[in-house]
């Protein structure tokens, strides 16, 4: 009886491991390119929160497909057809860059594969889609924090930073406008930069004139560096505020003395990661590691868990429409970046933290609900 019992014991494990299968999420990122800080520190987060899980409720294994796309916009649609077409995912994880998200996104939705963007904050991303959601918040709500912050901190006139060449540097200075002058603000100046500039000779010059309580810099991290040593370099005394795009420690290594006082709104500090899910986020970071945790890092582990969730509400964790929809129906998520709710538009709703580089470290200095 007892060499039964063992037969059939080993013929349910036999049968039960035939039915367990490889579902496989594709990742696009810029892990080399002018972006690849983003990408890279996305890429160690994702695989903290892999390590963590990646075995289904099913019994299924998650692979993940990584592709580097350079931080190039036809890079990155390219990836995504090679992902759907050759690797057949279920699911797409990126990209960072609003501009490059915006060019997977069609093949996205034309091959309806869900795709889920971790850290694309211009609303024009989901707009108008249907399988495109994003586990960070929006534009107008990063920029408004800016906004409100700057205004409720007695600055009161401003120059607005904008990078023409990024779709979000635009919605945020857009976004940031807005607030302000529903504030009560003053916008004395705007500047135009472009990715990949260095000297900054005539912008900085235009700021000092204008002599603004605050600039806005709504751009990227190597050009925030550049700008600001320029800036106090001609004398220019205004604090500088910006978004979650400048909030890498190449600001600091870059910058030097002169990002001392530089703000900016983010998704994730340490210091308000309060819940079990965020303290073992943080605990395994640090272990791994051995350095401070970031947004990016956390916000690839929040959509990957988003994604595990929505496939573990599917009979088939491979039905891309089943998957879409549950991502889509996202509600009370409780990741390491807070709680997250995806409304009707595919867009987060969710808590944002407004940081400062204080002696020569990123500080944590209050929380904004939505």
């Amino acid at each position: 009886m007892k060499k039964i019992t063992t037969i059939a014991a080993s013929v349910a494990l036999i049968a039960s491991m035939s039915y367990a299968k490889e579902v496989k999420i594709g990742v696009v990122l810029p892990i080399t390119g002018p972006l690849a800080a983003f990408g890279q520190t996305s890429n160690d987060g994702l695989k903290i929160a892999y390590a963590q899980n990646h075995t289904l409720k099913n019994g299924d294994t998650v692979k993940l497909i990584v592709l580097d796309d350079r931080g190039d916009k036809v890079e990155a649609a390219t990836a995504v057809k090679r992902l759907i077409n050759k690797n057949h995912v279920t699911a797409i994880l990126g990209e960072v860059a609003s501009s490059n998200s915006m060019a997977m996104a069609p093949v996205a939705e034309k091959a309806k594969t869900p795709m889920l963007t971790h850290a694309s904050t211009n609303p024009r991303v989901t707009k108008g889609k249907k399988f495109v959601t994003r586990a960070c918040f929006i534009d107008p709500f990063q920029g408004a924090i800016q906004a409100n912050y700057a205004y409720d901190h007695g600055y009161k006139t401003a120059v607005i930073v904008t990078d023409a060449k990024q779709d979000y540097s635009v919605g945020v200075s857009k976004a940031f406008k807005k607030a302000y002058e529903k504030r009560g603000g003053k916008i004395v100046g705007r500047v135009i930069i472009n990715s990949g500039d260095k000297d900054f000779n005539a912008q900085v010059s235009t700021i000092k004139a204008k002599n603004p309580s605050i600039v806005d810099f709504t751009g990227y991290y190597p050009e925030a560096a550049l700008m600001v040593r320029q800036a106090r370099a001609v004398g220019v005394k205004a604090p500088f505020i910006g978004g979650d795009g400048v909030g890498f420690p190449e600001l600091i290594k870059i910058g030097g003395k002169a990002a001392e006082g530089f703000m900016y709104s983010d998704h994730f500090d340490e210091a308000a990661a309060t819940s079990p899910v965020a303290k073992a986020y943080v605990k395994a970071f640090h272990a791994k590691y051995h350095k401070a945790t970031d947004s990016m890092g956390a916000l690839a582990a929040d959509g990957y868990g988003m994604i595990l969730a929505a496939m573990n509400k599917c009979k088939d964790p491979t039905d891309k429409i089943c998957v879409n929809t549950n991502l889509r129906a996202t509600k009370g998520y409780k990741g390491v970046t807070g709680v997250i709710n995806i409304n009707k538009q595919g867009d987060a709703v969710k808590s944002g933290v407004v940081r400062v580089v204080k002696n020569g470290k990123f500080s944590y200095l209050t929380t904004v609900n939505p």
